[in-house]
């Protein structure tokens, strides 16, 4: 550009023709070097993006096992939540019956009862009391 600029300002000669010729040349480079950078630079972009939607995906997928996760140990006890998801995890065939998760304790007894008035009660109090 400095070459152009001090051709154009000094005009000694009649370097019109070199003048010219040496703005095409610029424009044309800049312009070769604008078409090789704009799809490298589309491509780059495009790649960008779909990586950031796969970590996406994968986030939104770890915080939906987790809530799944919680969910079930909501339910039942650690290991027989643990046992049941290592357990689906690793058989995907589907068998005609399902494993069922018991386990056998000695010497435990099961108490039911009635409250009398519990009813009546709990209806005057707010749920964590009673419990």
């Amino acid at each position: 550009l400095s070459h152009v600029l001090s051709t154009f300002f000094m005009n000694e000669t009649d370097d019109h023709e070199v003048l010219l010729s040496d703005l095409i040349t610029l424009a044309c480079t800049n312009a070769t070097g604008i078409l090789l950078h704009w799809p490298k630079e589309r491509s780059q972009r495009n790649a960008f993006m779909e990586t950031r939607q796969c970590v996406e995906a994968r986030l939104r997928i770890q915080r939906e096992n987790q809530k799944q996760e919680q969910l079930l140990l909501s339910v039942l006890p650690r290991h027989v939540a643990m046992e049941m998801k290592n357990d689906i995890a690793g058989q995907p065939q589907e068998a005609q019956f399902h494993k069922i998760y018991i386990q056998r304790h000695e010497n435990v007894s099961i108490l039911f009862a009635d409250i009398c008035g519990f009813t009546s009660l709990s209806d005057q109090c707010t749920a964590e009391e009673p419990v």
